[in-house]
C-alpha cells in the first residue's frame, strides 16, 4: 500500500550544499542519507497526524541476534503504555524495492523485540505484517479495527503554515509579506494529494548555482521524452526560489530557477534559465504568474505547461 508518510517530510538544518537533517525528538542532526530521510518522514507523520507520545518512540533500538556478533539497529520502534514493544518500523531508502530479503531482515530483527506489528517501509510503499502466537499475516492497517496506531488529525484538516515549510527546507525567512500566505498555499497545495505526480528524492552531485539542489521533487511527464522534476527550495541566503530541471531523453538538458522572491517583487530579472548551451537571466512574471491574483490551486496543477514555455 501507498505510504502514510508519503506527504510527509524530513526537517532540514540548511547548510551551504549539504544540508543536515534535524530530528525534532531527539534534538540532534543528522547526515542526510537516505534511511535516515525516510525515518523522518515517519517521525513527521507521527508527530503532526497521531497522538503517539514522544516519549514512546524509539530510535535505533539495539537488536542482539544470535548469529551476529555486534549488536544491530532497529529503526524505530513504538512503544505501548506498559514500554513494550509495539511496533517495528525499519526503514529502507526510497530507492530500495521491498522485497522478500527486506521482509526476512524485519523479521529477523522482530525476534529480538518482539513487537506485535511489524511495518517495511521506503517511504514510498509500506508493508504491514501482524505477529500471533509466531504467525506472520499481511494486514492494512486503515481496515484494521486493532491497529494500535490512530490518526487524530486526517491529511486533508493538517494545517502546515510558513514556518513547517522553512524547517523543511522549501521556502526561506524574509519573503515579502504581501504574497507570504500566497506562497505558504502554493507551497502546501503542490505537495497535496490533490496533485498526482510521483514523489522523488533528488541529489544532485554538482550544482550550476551557489547552492545544492538536493531536495523532494515531484515529476510530471510531459510526453514520451520528456520529464520535469519541480520542486520549492529555501536557500542559506534567505531567498525562496522554484525550480524546474528539465529531462529529455533520460538526460538532464535544462535548469530552471525562479527567484520567488524577485518574482514577489515584479523583479525583470527573478529566474536564471540554463538551457541549449547558454545560461541567462529571464522575467519570469512574463511566464509564471504565480503572486498576479494570489493562490491558485489550477495554476499549481498546471504547473508543467506554465514551467515549459520557458524551455523553447
Amino acid at each position: 500500500m501507498k505510504s502514510i508518510a508519503i506527504h510527509h517530510f524530513p526537517r532540514i538544518v540548511p547548510e551551504d550544499r549539504e544540508p543536515a537533517l534535524f530530528n525534532p525528538i531527539l534534538k540532534k542532526r543528522f547526515k542526510n542519507r537516505p534511511e535516515e530521510r525516510v525515518r523522518l518522514k515517519w517521525t513527521d507523520y507521527l508527530l503532526l497526524q497521531t497522538d503517539w507520545p514522544k516519549s514512546r518512540i524509539g530510535f535505533e533500538a539495539p537488536v542482539q541476534l544470535e548469529q551476529e556478533k555486534n549488536t544491530l539497529r532497529a529503526d524505530l520502534v513504538l512503544y505501548n503504555r506498559q514500554m513494550a514493544p509495539e511496533i517495528l518500523i525499519e526503514c529502507k531508502a526510497e530507492s530500495v524495492r521491498l522485497t522478500q530479503a527486506v521482509a526476512e531482515q524485519a523479521a529477523r530483527y522482530n525476534r529480538d523485540v518482539d513487537a506485535p506489528f511489524i511495518c517495511l517501509t521506503n517511504g514510498i510503499n509500506d508493508f504491514w505484517y501482524r505477529i500471533d502466537k509466531g504467525k506472520v499475516e499481511p494486514i492494512n492497517p486503515r481496515e484494521d479495527e486493532n491497529f494500535p496506531i490512530q490518526e487524530t488529525v486526517s491529511f486533508s484538516d493538517l494545517s502546515r503554515n510558513t514556518e513547517y515549510w522553512k524547517s523543511h527546507g522549501f521556502c526561506a525567512g524574509n519573503f515579502p509579506e504581501s504574497d507570504a500566505m500566497a506562497l505558504q498555499q502554493t507551497i502546501s497545495h503542490f505537495w497535496s494529494p490533490a496533485i498526482d505526480w510521483p514523489i522523488n528524492y533528488l541529489n544532485f552531485p554538482s550544482t550550476p548555482f551557489d547552492f545544492g539542489l538536493q531536495q523532494y521533487y515531484r515529476i510530471p511527464i510531459i510526453d514520451n521524452e520528456q520529464r520535469l522534476a519541480i520542486t520549492f527550495l529555501g536557500i542559506p541566503q534567505n531567498t525562496s526560489h522554484l525550480l524546474a530541471i528539465l529531462n529529455n531523453k533520460g538526460q538532464n538538458s535544462g535548469i530552471l530557477s525562479v527567484n520567488l522572491n524577485r518574482l514577489s517583487d515584479n523583479h525583470p530579472d527573478s529566474a536564471t534559465l540554463i538551457y541549449s548551451g547558454k545560461q541567462e537571466k529571464t522575467d519570469a512574471g512574463k511566464h509564471l504568474p504565480i503572486f498576479r491574483n494570489g493562490f491558485s490551486p489550477k495554476l499549481i496543477e498546471q504547473l508543467p505547461q506554465y514551467l515549459m514555455r520557458f524551455f523553447v
